[in-house]
């Protein structure tokens, strides 16, 4: 389903920016430039032949392996995701360890402690943590750690070190964790509650080994598979937190070719993250199997 879905995606897309009012070509020549040197550089891009012959130049140079070019910086697309990729794939590493950790962690805790203080604590933070836009977390994640007690970089990445990823890999990783502590806690109750785990507590094992030997071995099957999306997830959708904190990642950039209307980087950046995101849920599918054989035999 690979090839298809790729063609989909160009399409889709290659459509939205063909049809949405604007183009690069007044940010290149400039509002006030003069018609005929509007109209050169139309050409030149190619802007003036129709849609389909738009497309299928482009697709064609894709399959060659060839992104293009930027209109605007008029630097190679394969070159800026050499560049900025690494940068956004150290923040997606650090935020996914982020959620992991906290996520499963406090959803076993809640799932353990059903009805309890602690439970109807954990519960109501996770809605907050649900509810709560990535626009707002950030802010306050700056005005706290990088206003009030200047103690970490709010902006850039400056000599790459790790302190330059901590509040934007906060933001991102408890934003992604909140949703795994639920679906944590709701698997472990459904295990909890099976004859298996009657059985092993009635022969006496203590409750750390019916838990974690027998309970959550269980309960990672959906948890195993949903992690694996979930890096694809932030990997792909970490543009909002890349912008706000001043990272040079991917998804700052195609935020900026679309303000822009670069089509080539736009292109070239979303047919990049559609590999990645149908790779990741490739992996999903074939997780399935090497968990549980019963699917594989299906």
């Amino acid at each position: 389903m690979l090839i298809p879905v790729m063609i989909g995606v160009s399409l889709v897309t290659f459509s939205l920016l063909y049809i949405v009012p604007g183009n690069s070509v007044e940010i290149i020549v400039g509002e006030r430039a003069r018609e005929e040197t509007r109209e050169n550089a139309v050409k030149e891009l190619g802007l003036d032949k129709p849609f389909h012959h738009q497309y299928f130049s482009y697709m064609a140079k894709v399959t060659r392996g060839d992104l293009g070019k930027s209109y605007i910086n008029n630097r190679s697309i394969k070159e800026s995701i050499k560049k900025r990729f690494p940068v956004t794939f150290k923040l997606t590493l650090y935020s996914f360890i982020i959620s992991v950790v906290v996520g499963i962690f406090v959803g076993v805790i809640s799932a353990v402690k059903q009805n309890t203080s602690t439970d109807s604590f954990v519960r109501g933070v996770t809605l907050l943590g649900v509810s709560t836009p990535v626009m707002f977390s950030s802010l306050l994640m700056i005005y706290i750690f990088g206003v009030w007690l200047k103690i970490l970089p709010v902006s850039g990445v400056g000599d790459g070190s790790i302190k330059y990823f901590i509040l934007p890999s906060l933001v991102l990783g408890l934003n992604s964790a909140v949703f795994r502590a639920r679906l944590t806690r709701s698997c472990m109750l459904e295990v909890i509650r099976q004859d298996y785990i009657r059985t092993a507590r009635s022969k006496g094992l203590s409750e750390k080994v019916v838990i974690y030997k027998h309970a959550m071995r269980n309960a990672m099957i959906p948890i195993a598979t949903n992690l694996i999306m979930s890096f694809g997830y932030l990997l792909t959708g970490s543009a909002i937190t890349e912008t706000i904190f001043g990272l040079p990642g991917l998804g700052s950039e195609t935020i900026r070719a679309v303000f822009q209307r670069d089509v080539p980087a736009v292109m070239g950046y979303f047919l990049f993250q559609a590999v990645i995101f149908v790779t990741f849920n490739l992996l999903v599918d074939i997780s399935y199997a090497l968990i549980n054989p019963r699917i594989r035999f299906n």
